[in-house]
C-alpha cells in the first residue's frame, strides 16, 4: 500500500519510486575495457591469443585450445529454458544478456555466444566450430590495454568428449533488507538428469502400505544422491557472500531462503484447470532450472532448514492446492500454534507472515492493514515431514516492525481526517470569498465608493481568517507527506518493495 496526496490548492509532490530489476553487472574497471563485457579479445601482440571477458566479474579467461575454448564457454554458461532459446533466436536477446553463453538446459544442454553487437545467437556445436566462431566475432586489442582487465581462472576438467563437458553455472539474484546480492553456483548435467529422470511416483506393497500415504511421497524429495552435496556447497557459498554482514544465525536463515523466495516461479508447470504440479521437482531440480512452484520451492527450502540445524516441515492447504515452508519457532508465536511458523516460498515475504491472496499458485503481497498472521483464506492446513532442529526467534522483532507499520498507518490516517476538514474549511472560505468579491466588483463597477470601502474591510477579514487556516493546511500537508515517507519506508523495508 502506498499513498500519496495532491490537493488542488498546493501541490506537494511525494516521489517514491521502488524498483525492481535484476542489476547483472558491478564493475570496477578502467575506462579502456568498460565496454568490453562479453567480447572475444584477440591479443594481437601475441600471435592472436583468445580471452573472453565474462560479463559478471568483467574479468578475461584464456581460451586456449579450441576444446578448453570449448569446455570453459559451457562452464561460464547460464541456464535457459526452450522458450527463452527460441524466443531469442526468432527475436535476438534482451541486452542485459549480451555476451552471456547460455544453455539449452531443457534439451540437451546446446550452447549459444550472445554476441553483445547484434544480439543474436550463435550455436556452439563441435569445439572446433565453436572456436572458430569465437575467433570471427573477435576483437583485436593491445596488451597495455588488455592489461587492464584483470585475468582469471576457472578450475574444469579438461575433455574432447563433448558428453563429458557437463559442469555450468547458474545465476542466482535476489534480495534481503532492500539489498541486492548475486551467487554463482556450479552443477552438474549428469547428476541434473539423474535426478531428472528418477521416480517420481511413490510404490509400495499393498500388503505393508505407509502409514501416511503423502508423507512417504514427499520423502522420496529428501533422499539425496550420494555425490549430491550441492546444499551444503550453496549454503556454505551464501555464507561467503554474508560474511562481512554479521548477520544472527536467524538472520542468515532469513538470507538464505530470500534465495529461494526469489527464485522464479515456473507457471509452465502449473495446469490451468487444476493449479495441480504435474512434474515435482528435487531441490538439485529446482536450483539447477531456477524455477520452481509452491512445492519445489518449499522442499528446497525444508532442505536448507535441515543444514542450518532448524526444525523443517511442509505446510499443506488442500483447500487451495498450496503448500508453504514450516519453520520451528515457539509455539505461541507459530501459525495456528502448531510449533511451525508459516514461511511463504513462492515470493518474498518475511518468516511468519501469511499471505491474504494467492493467485495462480503464487503469493501476492499483502495490501491491507491488519491482515499478517490470519491463514482463514487458506483453509485446512496439514503439516507432514516434520524434522526437530533449532527454533526461529525472529517473531518478536517481526512484530515491532508490524507494531510500527500499523502506528505509522493510524497516524497517516488520523493526519489525512485533518487535512480532509481543513480542506472542507477553506473551500468554505473560497466561496465566502466569492461572493464578497461578487459584490465588491459590482459597486466598483456602479461608482457606489461608500457600500464598497465598507465591504472591503469584510472582505479583508475573511482573506485574513483564510490565509491563517492556509498556513495550517500547509504545515499539515508537509507533515502527512512525512508520514507518507515514514510509512511507505516500512512497508518497503518489511516486503522488499
Amino acid at each position: 500500500m502506498k499513498f500519496v496526496l495532491q490537493k488542488k490548492i498546493f501541490l506537494f509532490s511525494l516521489s517514491l519510486f521502488l524498483s525492481f530489476g535484476f542489476f547483472f553487472f558491478i564493475v570496477k574497471t578502467t575506462q579502456a575495457a568498460s565496454d568490453l563485457r562479453g567480447r572475444i579479445l584477440l591479443q594481437v601482440e601475441e600471435q592472436g591469443r583468445a580471452w573472453y571477458v565474462y560479463p559478471p566479474s568483467n574479468k578475461r579467461f584464456y581460451l586456449g585450445r579450441p576444446e578448453d575454448a570449448f569446455n570453459l564457454m559451457r562452464s561460464l554458461g547460464l541456464g535457459a529454458s526452450n522458450k527463452d532459446i527460441n524466443n531469442f533466436l526468432s527475436n535476438g536477446a534482451p541486452a542485459r544478456l549480451k555476451g552471456f553463453i547460455l544453455l539449452q538446459v531443457e534439451d540437451k544442454g546446446q550452447a549459444y555466444y550472445v554476441d553483445p553487437l547484434d544480439l543474436k545467437l550463435y550455436y556452439l556445436s563441435r569445439p572446433k566450430d565453436a572456436f572458430d566462431l569465437m575467433r570471427t566475432k573477435a576483437l583485436g586489442i593491445k596488451n597495455t590495454d588488455l592489461y587492464l582487465i584483470e585475468e582469471a581462472t576457472l578450475n574444469i576438467e579438461k575433455t574432447d568428449n563433448l558428453e563429458n563437458a557437463n559442469n555450468y553455472w547458474q545465476k542466482f539474484s535476489f534480495k534481503y533488507r532492500n539489498e541486492n546480492y548475486e551467487l554463482i553456483q556450479s552443477f552438474s548435467d549428469e547428476l541434473y538428469n539423474s535426478y531428472k529422470n528418477s521416480p517420481k511416483i511413490y510404490t509400495y506393497y499393498s500388503s505393508n502400505p505407509p502409514t501416511d500415504l503423502r508423507d512417504a511421497f514427499y520423502s522420496l524429495f529428501f533422499s539425496f544422491k550420494k555425490e549430491d552435496y550441492l546444499i551444503k556447497e550453496l549454503v556454505a557459498n551464501l555464507r561467503k557472500l554474508a560474511v562481512e554482514k554479521n548477520f544472527t544465525e536467524d538472520e542468515f536463515l532469513e538470507f538464505s531462503l530470500a534465495l529461494v523466495q526469489y527464485i522464479p516461479y515456473a507457471n509452465d508447470k502449473v495446469v490451468d484447470s487444476s493449479l495441480t504440479n504435474n512434474n515435482p521437482y528435487f531441490p538439485y531440480e529446482t536450483l539447477y532450472l531456477n524455477k520452481g512452484v509452491c512445492s519445489d520451492k518449499t522442499f528446497l527450502g525444508v532442505a536448507i532448514l535441515r543444514e542450518l540445524g532448524y526444525g523443517a516441515a511442509i505446510l499443506d492447504f488442500p483447500e487451495i492446492n498450496h503448500s508453504a515452508l514450516g519453520l520451528a519457532c515457539p509455539k505461541e508465536q507459530s501459525f495456528n500454534f502448531s510449533g511451525y511458523c508459516y514461511v511463504e516460498m513462492t515470493n518474498y515475504f518475511p518468516p511468519g507472515i501469511v499471505p491474504q491472496t494467492i493467485s495462480g499458485g503464487q503469493a501476492q503481497s499483502n495490501n491491507s492493514i491488519g491482515d499478517y498472521f490470519s491463514g482463514q483464506k487458506l483453509g485446512k492446513m496439514e503439516i507432514y515431514q516434520k524434522s526437530s532442529g533449532k527454533f526461529y526467534q525472529g517473531i518478536p522483532a517481526l512484530i515491532n516492525k508490524i507494531n510500527l507499520l500499523q502506528t505509522s498507518y493510524q497516524n497517516l490516517k488520523t493526519k489525512e481526517s485533518i487535512v480532509s476538514n481543513l480542506e472542507g474549511v477553506l473551500s468554505q472560505k473560497e466561496e465566502e470569498l466569492a461572493l464578497v468579491k461578487k459584490d465588491l466588483d459590482y459597486y466598483y463597477s456602479v461608482g457606489s465608493t461608500r457600500e464598497y470601502n465598507e465591504l472591503a474591510l469584510e472582505y479583508n477579514i475573511l482573506a485574513d481568517e483564510y490565509n491563517s487556516i492556509l498556513v495550517d493546511y500547509k504545515s499539515n500537508i508537509e507533515n502527512y507527506n512525512l508520514l507518507v515517507q515514514t510509512f511507505n519506508s516500512l512497508s518497503k523495508e518489511l516486503y522488499q518493495r
